[in-house]
């Protein structure tokens, strides 16, 4: 029984003999995890969800990737906010899940620039690159190849008009100029589509000129985040109004008696919070998690520093003097060590570290919003004293886990973690949220992933779209693996978006962006349903199978399944070297003359102490450890071949399929 489960009443069996008979207790959770798919503007299908399910739940640990990382940061702000005010820590109640509740409203209003809706204002592209991102949202808000082909050429020729007309009226001269006749009219009509293909093709060279030379000077992003210097509303601007609206969710101003301290984990920290977010390092060509470890176990974040020049330029003033201020205690050191850190600063240590900061570097989308640049050393190459550390740039972290289901699991969790998932709706198909949102009604569901046809037919349609299924299993099939293993499945919740819906579709309207919401919505309802208090069901009437205690079911099984598979193995392996004695792993355990890296201690020192009969050296320990795991595996072993009448037994027998491997893999 979880310590954060309870109980709900049902009837008492009468007698002795009825007691071995009753029906099991129903078992709800009280607390939960929570982790959030990538998905740019999708991410709007988020806040009600969140709303939702902080009803009926306390939320614990909260993640995501991208858009996923805005709404983690949000429902992670909110829950601080209740917990200040539920501790007498903050007078005046921020109400937040209220507040969180009305963002989907606020996002399909106008905005005060008029720019069209607050969604689209988020994004303020850079002075030389507006023709661009004009382009963009113009050729991303209609459907199919053609048209969009035909968009870029119609708003292309429109933003470099003025060279556009220029080459025309170069190319047509000779049609004015020549007398007419009708023999001369294939002349003007050919004359007229090559002006035609020459303005296109300048206007084309003009857009992809201005792209080569700023986009880099951007930090490969058409939008920074940030407002430029002389925006009168440059509150508009997507990392402003973040690092604002965590506060708020969060009260900050309150808690700190009206300081401008931006949110950091520590704040979530100290209330029982935990936030974790992904990002991508380009440079090292891996994902990590944010904030960056800094423990006995991973050691990443006094790997990077940062230059507060450049993080001016990303982030709101107060938020990068805050980290100027609080450097981590060690300072420089490792990598750094004789390098020229002129310029550049510890990065803050991970409680230190401002909420806002791991959240953007979360979501840098590739070419739309501006990579996030940290600096380090290249421990593999000679460091020449004096040399600056090198910039690495850290992008969107859905390049490498969009998904992060694996966030915050355990061989047996004591709370659920809930996976809100997005996946492609059917074309044709019903906008109702009760068929935009999916969830397994068995435990046999959902075993294989969502079908995604391909079109054989003729056509640059098909071509682009077998290049773009290639680049997303790329970059996705660990999640999607993930997401079908039994002990995962039954805990995700997948909403189904159509083309027009979220994605990179930065113009949705008021009422499109209501409908993505209500889709949110009912997927929190039915998480409520599924694992949460009765009390807090709205209209279901009846328990679903697929609940708390059915989870806590299927993941015992799985971890007894696969651990008797591993240690069956582990035995076989054991059993091969132990016949060649020069290659017994038992050698480990003894002194020898030969120094290894992370040798035990106390080699050869292995006896039990005589007062308590256990281990009394480290040595000993791990003596102990392989003897006891090889003596379960010949139980396994000897079970498993049965001895008639017994059958043979196998904890794999029955256990939901397919089965997970029990194998190391880095901590990310």
């Amino acid at each position: 029984m979880s310590e954060n489960s309870a109980r709900g009443p049902l009837p008492v069996p009468s007698g002795p003999d009825e007691a071995s008979q009753a029906p099991d207790e129903q078992v709800f959770a009280s607390e939960c995890d929570l982790v959030m798919k990538g998905g740019i503007t999708s991410g709007v299908v988020y806040p009600l969800a969140i709303v939702e399910i902080a009803k009926a739940f306390r939320l614990r640990s909260i993640g995501g990737t991208s858009a996923g990382a805005i709404a983690a940061g949000a429902a992670a702000a909110a829950e601080l906010g209740r917990q200040r005010h539920q501790a007498g820590e903050i007078a005046s109640d921020p109400r937040s899940f209220d507040e969180l509740a009305r963002l989907p409203d606020y996002l399909g209003q106008p905005a005060d620039s008029g720019a069209g809706t607050r969604l689209l204002a988020f994004f303020k592209p850079k002075t030389a690159l507006r023709p661009v991102f004009r382009i963009f949202t113009r050729v991303i808000a209609v459907r199919g190849v053609g048209a969009r082909l035909r968009t870029a050429a119609r708003v292309l020729l429109a933003q470099y008009r003025g060279w556009a007309l220029a080459v025309a009226a170069v190319v047509l001269a000779p049609v004015l100029l020549l007398p007419w006749s009708a023999a001369s009219l294939p002349a003007a009509a050919g004359l007229l589509l090559l002006a035609f293909v020459l303005a296109l093709a300048v206007a084309l060279w003009r857009g992809a000129r201005v792209v080569v030379r700023e986009l880099p000077l951007n930090a490969f992003g058409v939008c920074s985040g940030m407002p430029e210097q002389d925006d009168p509303h440059g509150a508009e601007a997507l990392t402003c109004w973040l690092s604002d609206y965590f506060d708020r969710l969060a009260g900050q101003s309150d808690a700190f008696a009206g300081q401008r301290k931006p949110l950091t984990f520590g704040d979530l920290k100290r209330h029982g919070i935990e936030l974790r977010v992904m990002t991508t390092c380009l440079t090292l060509g891996r994902p990590f998690q944010l904030p960056f470890g800094d423990d006995g176990d991973v050691r990443e974040n006094g790997r990077f520093v940062f230059d507060p020049e450049r993080f001016r330029e990303l982030f709101p003033a107060h938020v990068v003097e805050w980290m100027r201020a609080h450097p981590r205690a060690a300072g420089f050191g490792g990598v750094f060590r004789n390098a020229d850190m002129q310029g550049f600063h510890p990065l803050p240590s991970p409680d230190d570290l401002p909420v806002i900061v791991a959240v953007r570097m979360s979501l840098s989308f590739p070419l739309l919003l501006s990579a996030v640049p940290l600096h380090s050393v290249d421990v593999r190459q000679p460091l020449v004293p004096g040399q600056k550390p090198q910039t690495c740039w850290f992008t969107d972290g859905g390049v490498g886990s969009n998904f992060p289901i694996h966030f915050f699991d355990a061989p047996l969790p004591t709370r659920p973690t809930f996976g809100l998932d997005l996946g492609t709706a059917p074309e044709g198909g019903s906008d109702a949220p009760s068929d935009r949102v999916s969830f397994p009604d068995r435990n046999s569901d959902a075993s294989f992933s969502q079908w995604k046809s391909l079109s054989d037919h003729a056509g640059l349609g098909p071509i682009l779209g077998f290049l773009g299924r290639v680049f997303n299993v790329a970059k996705d099939w660990n999640h999607e693996a993930l997401a079908n293993l039994p002990g995962f499945r039954d805990r995700i919740g997948q909403i189904l978006l159509s083309e027009r819906e979220g994605g990179l579709n930065l113009t949705m309207d008021r009422p499109l962006i209501q409908a993505l919401t209500d889709y949110g919505r009912h997927a929190g309802l039915q998480f409520v349903r599924r694992f949460g208090d009765p009390r807090h069901w709205s209209d279901a009437t009846t328990p679903s199978k697929m609940d708390w205690d059915n989870h806590q079911h299927i993941r015992l099984r799985l971890l007894l399944a696969s651990t008797s598979e591993m240690l069956k193995h582990l035995k076989d392996s054991v059993d091969t070297v132990s016949a060649r004695p020069a290659e017994d792993y038992r050698r480990f355990f003894q002194r020898t003359s030969r120094k290894r890296s992370y040798a035990l201690k106390n080699l050869g020192k292995l006896d039990a102490d005589p007062a308590t009969g256990h281990p009394d050296t480290q040595a000993g320990l791990a003596s102990w450890l392989l003897e006891e795991l090889l003596r379960i595996a010949s139980v396994l072993q000897a079970v498993g071949k049965g001895r008639p009448p017994a059958p043979p037994l196998d904890l794999r027998d029955g256990a939901p399929r397919p089965p997970p491997e029990l194998k190391p893999r880095p901590r990310i």
